[in-house]
């Protein structure tokens, strides 16, 4: 059967978006094959500077991009690779099925979901973030796509409960399955007898939003001036310091983590810089090395905290509060409600505290078997179901 996976990538500079790329082909994959069915992926989403492509020795896939310009050159090509899957399954790039990033991205899901459901091909929405509308064409497109999915998948509390206030019928809670990312935990990268902090250090936010706006996520924290502090704290306590960039779209500056990071170690000589990583398996590897993180990405704190780390997430917008909230872990700093001086203290005191958040994070982890188990076997039924038609998917 041939699975067309919406908006995942295999070279996108952002490693979040390679994280959940890697991780659902991985259990979609693992799913198929306990049904007894061989499964042929159809990549389709944005192409980026990176390559990491998964093992081509079990992965049998191709590649389509989908882009304004692919849109307006070739729509009908666009549509015919879609209507060719027996299934589509859209993870929205993790956070993007919203219309916090501008309009724009928005109407370029919804097409995309629309050739899905035109060409009638089973829709499956794989564990994301739902919302915030705040507009509501918006609102009303994207409940209209959802309700004819075959299946809503979550990943948070909050996201499921926009899914219940616009009575979407097929959905579920489950896990960003991010925390399925497989990595080798390394250690060769930092002095060992100093304690390691690495520090995530988000361009987005360093430059206020995209390109031409200013405070775009309306944080009442100074970003620029808390990481600034942090750093200075951390060194002035002896501390050794790695910076991991997490976005490394290469040509984009104004969004480009290492390029921040670059700057920051001029000004900083002391602090270490992770090196531009070739893909999101190599990044949680080298951030598994870490004794405590802190992050503004949130794949780089889930990378972290599912290896293990004690992290402290910052928060721009609500995804992190409802992933972190549905795992029972409350160490979320909302960039949003603090100000700098108590964001820094709160993240301060935590690394204080970093023994008691491992503790955390490693109770943490039956929740996180839970969800993904939870997901693996909602996704054989699924499949067992487009396999047999006449098994149909049951909750």
């Amino acid at each position: 059967m041939k699975f067309g996976l919406l908006w995942h990538s295999f070279s996108s500079g952002n490693l979040g978006v390679g994280a959940l790329s890697i991780s659902n082909m991985l259990l979609i994959d693992e799913a198929a094959r306990k049904c007894g069915i061989t499964p042929e992926f159809l990549i389709i989403g944005s192409s980026g500077p990176c390559d990491y492509p998964p093992s081509t020795e079990r992965f049998k896939y191709e590649f389509i991009e989908f882009n304004e310009k692919a849109l307006l050159k070739n729509p009908h090509g666009l549509y015919q690779a879609i209507s060719s899957c027996d299934a589509v399954f859209d993870i929205g790039e993790g956070d993007s099925f919203s219309d916090i990033y501008g309009a724009k991205r928005l109407i370029k899901l919804l097409v995309s979901k629309g050739m899905a459901l035109g060409g009638r091909v089973p829709l499956i929405l794989s564990p994301q973030t739902i919302g915030p509308f705040k507009f509501d064409w918006g609102t009303k497109a994207s409940a209209w796509a959802m309700k004819k999915s075959t299946m809503v998948f979550a990943r948070d509390h909050q996201s499921f409960d926009v899914l219940k206030q616009l009575n979407i019928p097929n959905r579920d809670e489950v896990i960003d399955v991010a925390f399925a990312l497989p990595f080798e935990r390394q250690s060769e990268q930092r002095d060992p007898s100093k304690l390691a902090v690495g520090l995530s250090v988000s361009a987005l936010l360093h430059h206020g939003g995209y390109e031409g706006t200013a405070n775009q996520f309306g944080l009442r924290a100074d970003y620029k001036a808390l990481t600034d502090r942090l750093i200075r704290t951390l060194l002035e306590r002896g501390h050794e310091v790695h910076l991991v960039p997490h976005v490394i779209p290469i040509g984009f500056p104004a969004e480009d983590d290492y390029t921040v990071s670059q700057q920051l170690q001029q000004q900083y000589p002391e602090l270490k810089l992770a090196p531009r990583f070739k893909g999101p398996i190599e990044a949680k590897s080298y951030i598994s090395g870490m004794d405590f993180f802190v992050g503004a990405r949130m794949h780089a704190t889930i990378g972290a905290f599912s290896a293990g780390v004690p992290v402290v997430p910052l928060a721009y917008s609500r995804k992190f509060a409802g992933l972190y909230q549905s795992l029972d872990y409350h160490r979320v700093v909302d960039l949003k409600t603090e100000d700098t001086e108590s964001a820094l203290e709160l993240v301060l005191s935590h690394l204080d505290n970093r023994e008691q958040l491992k503790t955390e994070v490693a109770a943490s982890g039956a929740i996180i078997r839970r969800k993904l188990d939870a997901y693996s076997v909602a996704l054989e039924q699924i499949l067992a179901s487009l396999h047999q038609p006449q098994a149909a998917y049951q909750r």
